[in-house]
């Protein structure tokens, strides 16, 4: 989303050699500081887009790191709004398989299984480089990330998912991004600042989305 990349494209916009390039419908922020080069790319929602923008990038300006960031809705009660959580591993959770049944039987989501599910994981400095800045505006944990074409709103799917995958929250790209950082080996981290928690009716906040981009933005310019 929009609220989930102005502040950072913002600062890019700054800086000297700015330039917007627009690509098969993809946009991609960049500029250069001193011996530093950023790219900002929207991606769009869902986890076919995170993919494509995510190879095109890594294709055109070979960076040398992946810093996947946004909103994520809770699937723990102890998480709340403006929590992070910091993405050791995340995991596909669209890819499910279900029982077979006749025409007239139903369905029951609580009997799917996960099908060739596959956790992808960040890169452990990266990881630790961006566990260690001081935020401020909740609490930041390491967890899981659930990534999927849905918008979860029953309280017992989203406890089913968290049992079933043991995942802490729940996005649409996470899981995408990492799994071609991967095929193409560039380090990658990836940070989820929680904007709501159906669990505890928590309303989705967008405040939640900059705040992220200035922590994201503090590490990335002023420590790496």
């Amino acid at each position: 989303m929009d609220i989930e990349t102005d502040y950072l494209i913002g600062q890019v916009k700054n800086m000297p050699d700015y330039q917007c390039l627009e690509k098969n419908n993809m946009v991609f922020h960049t500029a250069s500081e001193a011996d530093k080069v950023y790219i900002v790319s929207v991606t769009g929602m869902g986890t076919v887009k995170a993919a494509m923008a995510t190879t095109y990038a890594l294709e055109a300006f070979h960076p040398t790191l992946v810093v996947n960031q946004g909103t994520a809705g809770a699937q723990l009660r102890t998480l709340s709004t403006g929590d992070v959580v910091l993405a050791k591993e995340s995991v596909n959770i669209n890819a499910l398989s279900m029982p077979k049944k006749k025409l007239g039987e139903g369905s029951n989501p609580f009997s799917w299984e996960g099908f060739h599910t596959e956790y992808y994981k960040a890169d452990d400095a990266l990881l630790k480089l961006y566990s260690d800045g001081e935020y401020t505006s909740g609490r930041m944990v390491k967890g899981s990330v659930a990534t999927g074409d849905i918008f979860s709103r029953e309280d017992d799917r989203i406890v089913w998912l968290e049992e079933k995958f043991g995942t802490a929250c729940e996005d649409m790209e996470t899981a995408a991004v990492y799994e071609v950082c991967e095929a193409f080996r560039t380090p990658c981290v990836g940070l989820r600042i929680i904007s709501n928690n159906e669990l505890l009716d928590e309303e989705f906040n967008e405040e939640t989305a900059e705040l992220l981009q200035r922590y994201v933005w503090k590490i990335t310019h002023d420590v790496l």
